[in-house]
């Protein structure tokens, strides 16, 4: 028998078990800090003084649902998210609407002030100072001495 065609029908009935398309295109250019489908997806740029995240925020209507907190190798956001057109009844949905929780591991160690956050056109885009003191990322262990 073929192999293309076994390999075909296997890919048939995988998506009709799964309900839904098994192989989607571009499935593995999804960042590795993303693999649980976490949302509202994220991107991380950086420069040598700075992280900028950008999160998809579509439907954010007021700065009172989101939340931002910052730790010096975290970054989290929390809120809610709306979008309600009158007379229109919602039949597929590819983002998520409602309460979120994202936490994002930063690439370095950050300052918690200053932060600056802005809202545009359903991005929130929060840039972070690099904390680049000598010694930032190391802590001094206490050693306990202890008498045989």
């Amino acid at each position: 028998m073929d192999t293309w065609k076994q390999m075909m029908d296997w890919k048939r009935m995988a998506e009709e078990y799964f309900g839904d398309q098994f192989f989607t295109p571009n499935q593995n250019q999804r960042s590795t800090n993303n693999q649980n489908n976490e949302s509202p997806l994220c991107n991380i740029y950086d420069t040598p003084q700075e992280i900028c995240c950008v999160l998809a925020l579509p439907g954010l209507n007021r700065t009172e649902d989101v939340e931002v907190m910052v730790d010096p190798f975290k970054l989290t956001v929390q809120g809610k998210l709306s979008l309600t057109l009158d007379s229109y009844h919602l039949s597929s949905e590819e983002f998520q609407l409602g309460a979120f929780h994202r936490e994002i591991h930063l690439p370095e160690r950050v300052l918690q002030e200053p932060v600056q956050a802005f809202y545009r056109k359903g991005l929130l885009f929060i840039r972070l100072l690099k904390d680049t003191r000598p010694g930032a990322n190391q802590r001094k262990v206490n050693l306990n001495w202890v008498q045989e």
